[in-house]
């Protein structure tokens, strides 16, 4: 889980960033998004929705 995609659901706006990143500009703790994308494969809330962008490098590789 190198890079996360942070998509805000206000404007659509999307950004690439590291796990420390996503945290800081979503307000939510590193270890919930990283439990939440291991259970469900996403992390959502009411202002963003956050993607590990590794299952798109599986994708690409295969």
């Amino acid at each position: 889980m190198d890079y996360l995609m942070v998509i805000d659901n206000a404007t659509g706006e999307s950004r690439a960033m590291t796990l420390v990143e996503a945290a800081a500009l979503t307000h939510i703790g590193p270890e919930d998004i990283v439990q939440s994308i291991y259970a469900f494969g996403i992390c959502q809330s009411i202002d963003h929705v956050i993607l590990d962008t590794e299952a798109a490098d599986d994708i690409l590789a295969a």
